[in-house]
């Protein structure tokens, strides 16, 4: 005779056992029953949430997210994997996953509320790691970093960084994790600030070498094609440079080129461009032209910047520098023809000592 195995019914402490949560609401949301576990997941002993609105703990961003979610149950009969957010006793914030069922005769809502905010904060902690790489690449420079990083850093749904009665091992381990990358980004990013700069400034002087000239030069056409402007290229020689090196020594031509770098950048507005050739070369990117003599008014302010002696080691020193000028389009319409016709026009003025249309 095969004998039967009778249907088992367990008694409803049973399911204190359970790790996740068991909630039992009427309809009108009001929380009938909870497992044990709601201590764990809520934080709440379940005589603190029986008789309380189950809305009440949601989440306020949530809210009416969670409603319709109830809602969809009560319609179709059950859900899966349903997500919201809930504020435990302790004010932190605990996501939930949840299995749920409407029992049509019984007109109760049962669910079983999974924590999976670790899960959640693994997550969130993957993607600022990547957003945080991201920034260290396609960030314009280091304060730009700095406000992308502060960004990522606040949109974090971990506990806070500094409450470390909220945080668990694992988010302690994340906020390390973060911090390190961080650090590296930025340390990343000073050293790659530094390199370029030491490849598109002069040494000396601090100002744009060659290459970054010929960058902002190449900008410079494009805008003006597209826009039809005009922008000058001023070509700059000091009279009597090398004399002054030979006699005073290259300490004090280097000073004396540091004086003039300076003088010519207080000389021209912070839209356009000193730069230094090399030697005693210097060459001033003005855009917004539309006149040649523009460009010559130009010149003269520059000219008149040198009236002033400079002062070396308590020694006045008086220098002038020759000035050649070329205009886009007038005088060339690429830059190798721009900067030839600009240091040829520099030659013819040094016999004249003044700059020539």
């Amino acid at each position: 005779m095969t004998k039967t195995t009778l249907p088992y019914t367990p008694p409803i402490d049973f399911l204190d056992l359970l790790l996740d949560a068991v909630c039992v609401v009427d309809p009108d949301g009001i929380i009938v029953y909870v497992s044990a576990a709601s201590e764990q997941v809520f934080g709440y002993h379940p005589d603190e949430m029986i008789g309380r609105a189950i809305f009440d703990f949601v989440y306020p961003d949530d809210l009416e997210h969670t409603k319709k979610t109830a809602e969809h149950v009560m319609k179709t009969g059950s859900i899966r994997h349903a997500e919201n957010r809930y504020i435990r006793k302790d004010g932190s914030i605990v996501h939930i996953m949840w299995t749920a069922r409407w029992l049509t005769e019984d007109k109760l809502r049962i669910g079983v509320a999974r924590d999976i905010t670790q899960r959640r904060h693994a997550e969130a902690v993957q993607v600022a790691l990547y957003a945080i790489s991201e920034a260290s690449h396609t960030a314009t420079d280091i304060s730009d970093l700095h406000e992308r990083l502060h960004d990522i850093v606040n949109a974090l749904d971990l506990p806070d960084f500094h409450d470390e009665n909220r945080q668990s091992e694992q988010d302690r381990t994340h906020w390390q994790l973060i911090a390190t990358q961080i650090s590296e980004a930025m340390t990343r990013r000073e050293l790659f600030d530094r390199l370029r700069h030491v490849a598109q400034y002069d040494s000396l002087t601090g100002l744009p070498n060659r290459e970054l000239l010929s960058d902002r030069i190449r900008t410079a056409l494009a805008r003006a094609r597209r826009k039809q402007t005009s922008f000058a290229l001023l070509f700059l020689d000091l009279n009597g440079f090398k004399r002054i090196n030979d006699s005073l020594g290259h300490a004090a031509g280097d000073q004396l080129l540091q004086r003039v770098a300076h003088r010519l950048s207080q000389s021209i507005r912070e839209s356009d461009t000193a730069a230094r050739l090399g030697g005693d070369e210097f060459v001033i990117l003005v855009e917004g032209i539309n006149k040649q003599h523009s460009a010559q008014s130009v010149a003269d302010k520059l000219l008149e910047a040198f009236d002033t002696p400079f002062l070396l080691e308590g020694t006045e020193l008086t220098i002038t520098p020759s000035i050649g000028i070329a205009v886009y389009p007038y005088d060339g319409e690429d830059e190798l023809t721009l900067l030839k016709h600009a240091d040829n026009a520099m030659y013819v003025a040094k016999g004249r000592q003044r700059p020539p249309l």
